[in-house]
């Protein structure tokens, strides 16, 4: 009990009608249950209720984990330059290395603290990278990271238990680089050359639910997954694959889908747009209600320069942004998104808001959003200083409970 609930206790009016008929005589059980009624009336219910009359709360959170390192050193090369496969090499090892640096594990172990302290439903991640090593040695490959996984473990490790219930893989990239000894220099052969190896990025998303609650409070099936058809070449002959993954999910008699997704950059905002109508003519074309969240790379007021036209199309469409609903009065707040790619600088701060939580269905009231900017604890002055160049978003719905009709799609 907090200082102001405290004052809320000695000021309550039974309390000022006990004061002035103490002098009276009292049955001690009877006093105690008039105390125990007192305090039921005045201190809120414990943090976490689920229960709202015919009502449940869906809490959710989704975060973008982000690779670790900028991918422009590869993608701005000139393939005309004569020198374009030495220069492309050079360029995929400093980025392996860069990922590296980036202490993907202690990341992922800052995200699962703020996944285990809120113990959301559902969690939706974007850029849950596998990386893997194919060695030009004919030697055995090896994974890397596999951030699922990583995930997975840290959650499990924190009393958090979730389960990966739908996946989907979008760009599945192997490339040259160096091979490079635990000092920074290149490997040689037995014959004098280079020894290079492939580093295999695959990027996914996915969708990870609670395991640890009633089966009447949360049931998940008919996992999905796809990729979009419109797409962008990273280099020519190299598309950055982009898609989506579901669930429906069943709580209390009430049915809804949750999907998951990650859209292509500003940069191409005509091709965001082709994704949302995909989402929508695919995935979201149900007579359920549905909750769509994840990476949107769409501002909702342009400040990405993309003019908002993956946003718009959502909203269109008849889904609400929970966190703009809540605070119709603040337009430009809500921040998601702007670290630098190294996580490195702190004057470098948020300046857009690309990640989302949508909903569509009479069912859902949002009760709260919340962005967090995830900061790593004991970082000893040395960067990553963030657990990702993106903020999770958190959010409360209310579900009312009545039996809603199942998807009419198979």
């Amino acid at each position: 009990m907090n200082i102001q609930q405290k004052k809320n206790v000695l000021q309550h009016p039974a309390l000022d009608w006990i004061r002035r008929t103490s002098k009276k005589a009292f049955r001690p059980a009877a006093y105690l249950l008039l105390i125990v009624t007192v305090l039921v009336s005045v201190v809120p219910a414990p943090a976490g209720s689920k229960d709202i009359g015919g009502k449940r709360t869906l809490d959710t959170m989704t975060i973008n984990l982000y690779i670790g390192t900028g991918t422009e050193s590869v993608t701005s090369l000139d393939q005309g330059d004569p020198n374009y496969l030495y220069n492309l090499v050079e360029a995929v090892t400093g980025i392996y290395y860069e990922l590296l640096a980036s202490k993907p594990p202690v990341r992922i172990g800052a995200v699962a603290d703020q996944i285990a302290a809120r113990k959301p439903d559902i969690v939706a991640v974007e850029e849950a990278t596998l990386l893997q090593v194919h060695p030009g040695d004919d030697k055995e490959s090896y994974v890397v990271y596999d951030y699922l996984q990583i995930l997975v473990a840290a959650l499990n490790a924190r009393g958090a238990h979730y389960a990966i219930t739908s996946t989907s893989n979008e760009w599945d990239i192997a490339m040259p680089m160096l091979r490079l000894d635990e000092y920074g220099s290149p490997v040689f052969d037995g014959g004098g050359n280079l020894v290079i190896d492939f580093v295999q990025q695959t990027d996914r998303e996915a969708i990870l639910v609670r395991t640890d609650l009633p089966r009447r409070e949360l049931t998940v099936s008919n996992p999905q997954n796809g990729n979009f058809i419109n797409t962008l070449d990273m280099i020519p002959g190299i598309s950055l694959t982009r898609g989506w993954c579901s669930v429906d999910v069943s709580t209390r008699g009430q049915n809804f889908r949750y999907i998951a997704v990650h859209l292509e950059e500003e940069t191409a905002p005509k091709i965001q747009k082709l994704q949302v109508k995909e989402l929508l003519r695919g995935p979201a074309d149900t007579n359920m209600p549905v909750i769509v969240v994840g990476d949107f790379n769409s501002d909702p007021i342009g400040r990405d320069g993309a003019k908002a036209k993956a946003y718009k199309t959502m909203t269109e469409a008849g889904f609400t942004d929970t966190w703009g609903e809540l605070h119709p009065r603040n337009p430009a707040g809500g921040l998601t998104w702007g670290h630098d790619e190294y996580l490195a600088d702190p004057s470098v701060h948020f300046n857009r808001r690309i990640d989302f939580v949508f909903f569509r269905g009479a069912n859902f009231d949002p009760i709260s959003a919340e962005p967090i900017d995830i900061k790593i604890r004991h970082t000893m002055g040395q960067p990553p200083f963030w657990a990702s160049d993106h903020a999770a978003v958190f959010a409360s719905l209310e579900i009312d409970t009545a039996p809603c009709p199942k998807d009419r799609k198979k």
